[in-house]
């Protein structure tokens, strides 16, 4: 069965592969200011990447493509990088292990998305 999709711009939105990539390094990049104890790199690779993110989610929604390349499973995926940063960040982790888990973590799914791609041509 067929979900009923009310707003097909705004399910792409929150399904894209580009968006929920650029989302993952900018979520990873601010997990490693923990444990850096530099904001420079950090920040700046956060801030590409969410400079990135705002700018193709301008062009989403002003140029109105015909069609985006989604990725559900991805979508799903960032969830969970979200709340381990938030995790992280409440309890102010020392270990090292807690910020290279999501680094390897991404890389993992990047590689696996890669070999096992989910992806779907979406028709706005």
């Amino acid at each position: 069965m067929e979900a009923n999709i009310r707003h097909r711009r705004l399910y792409a939105f929150y399904n894209s592969k580009v968006l929920n990539a650029l989302y993952i390094i900018g979520v990873v990049s601010l997990l490693q200011i923990g444990y850096l104890q530099s904001l420079i790199v950090p920040v700046v690779c956060s801030s590409v990447s969410f400079t990135l993110f705002i700018g193709y989610s301008l062009w989403l929604w002003i140029k109105k493509p015909a069609r985006l390349v989604i990725n559900a499973w991805m979508s799903n995926l960032t969830f969970w990088f979200t709340l381990y940063f938030l995790a992280v960040a409440a309890m102010k982790a020392t270990a090292l292990w807690w910020y290279v888990f999501p680094i390897v973590a991404a890389i993992i799914l990047m590689f696996i998305n890669l070999i096992r791609p989910h992806d779907e041509v979406f028709d706005i």
